[in-house]
């Protein structure tokens, strides 16, 4: 743009001079023209920037990871002169940034016709993004003036976790030999209350093929009480890594793992009490789980919590759960990093005496020495157990994992 006014002050200068040098028609014209040019290029405009449309539609303003988010803009140029170009300033995923971000994008509308342009990338983390068209730049046709079409229609886009399922959980209860033998006792796999029918999210392990052969119709077995009663998720959510993307993929696996696991204890009619740290209200929180109503309560106060910035100590949060601790019988610690000052007071952590502690370590497949280490120590400590969780492959991992429980 500066070149272009550049040039119109060299031609405005040139003509000036011409003009009461010579004194000829020529030179009269050209110094009119000189004059005319930025005045009518600006009338232009503003009827350009008076006449042009901007629209934006969201297939849906919710879309899980990786999952394309289909956003359109429309800019509709309803007048005789063509935008070209024209500038779409806002917050949009565009091409492979993965995330929203503050783009700058250069296009060109022709007279009386409308252009598109398709935000179709996936989103890498779960969150809440500001989305939408900040303003319209356009620029008159000679360069020399450009006007905002101002918008600022911004909406809240929610990237979700994504949604994992895993095998049911029998939990084997607090320890205490009554409780584990009669637990044991009702691991029995014909032990159930009654037949449905079978649905899709239904395990094959669960078909009764007896009376399925009978009915002419696949039925499974529907279990009749919990197996393991009450349980508490911890998810620590603390930021462990030096680099943002492994913080936000660490969180983002945690809490995958912490909804799947929700959601697999209570198809054993198991209640969950989840607490966590929210960084929003600067205390702990906590939501209980009983059924998939409350389970899909839980993952959409969870996929708008934001990234935790500050440290917060996951004991705090077990210490919150103590009130509740009375019919616990299992606690599940979901971590991406283990902390040696935490594995050596563990056992003096309140909500975890005479519990089955699982904590539960989502991480890559390339372990330091330090964290060998103290999964070692966590696995020979009576009570607790861990499952390594591959961040990467979380439903395998995390089913090879509730297999091992099982065979214990």
């Amino acid at each position: 743009m500066a070149k272009y006014r550049f040039y119109y002050i060299l031609f405005a200068v040139v003509s000036t001079v011409l003009m009461f040098s010579y004194k000829s028609k020529l030179t009269s014209v050209l110094f009119l023209i000189a004059i005319a040019i930025p005045a009518i290029s600006f009338v232009l405009l503003v009827f350009s920037r008076l006449l042009v449309k901007i629209r934006i539609e969201y297939r849906s303003l919710t879309a899980e990871k990786f999952e394309n988010t289909d956003i359109s803009v429309t800019v509709t140029n309803r007048f005789i002169i063509p935008l070209s170009p024209a500038e779409l300033i806002g917050c949009f995923p565009y091409r492979n940034s993965e995330k929203f971000e503050y783009h700058k994008l250069m296009i060109s509308v022709p007279p009386f016709s409308s252009v598109t342009v398709n935000f179709n990338s996936p989103i890498r983390f779960r969150g809440v993004y500001k989305s939408g068209i900040e303003k319209l730049v356009i620029y008159d046709l000679f360069k020399l003036f450009r006007m905002n079409k101002t918008m600022k229609c911004y909406e809240d886009f929610i990237v979700l976790p994504r949604k994992l399922v895993i095998d049911p959980i029998i939990d084997t209860g607090d320890g205490d030999s009554e409780t584990l033998s009669q637990n044991n006792f009702s691991l029995d796999k014909n032990a159930f209350a009654s037949i449905r029918e079978y649905r899709a999210e239904d395990s094959i392990k669960n078909v009764h093929w007896t009376m399925s052969a009978k009915h002419d119709k696949l039925m499974v077995k529907q279990m009749e009480r919990s197996i393991g009663g009450s349980c508490v998720i911890i998810p620590d959510l603390n930021e462990y890594f030096p680099f943002d993307e492994d913080n936000y993929e660490a969180a983002d696996s945690i809490i995958e793992v912490m909804l799947a696991l929700n959601l697999s204890l209570i198809s054993m009619k198991q209640r969950c009490l989840n607490a966590w740290y929210s960084p929003a209200d600067k205390q702990c929180e906590q939501f209980s789980v009983k059924n998939e109503e409350d389970n899909m309560l839980l993952f959409d106060i969870i996929s708008r919590l934001p990234r935790q910035t500050d440290t917060f100590l996951p004991e705090t949060i077990a210490r919150s759960c103590m009130e509740a601790s009375a019919d616990i019988s299992a606690v599940y610690f979901v971590t991406s990093q283990l902390r040696r000052d935490f594995i050596g007071k563990m056992t003096d952590i309140e909500l975890f005496r005479n519990k089955r502690v699982k904590i539960l370590l989502v991480s890559g497949a390339i372990e330091t020495d330090e964290q060998a280490e103290l999964a070692d120590a966590v696995a020979v400590t009576q009570g607790f157990e861990l499952w390594k969780i591959d961040k990467d492959n979380i439903v395998q991992s995390l089913n090879a994992a509730i297999e091992l429980h099982k065979k214990q």
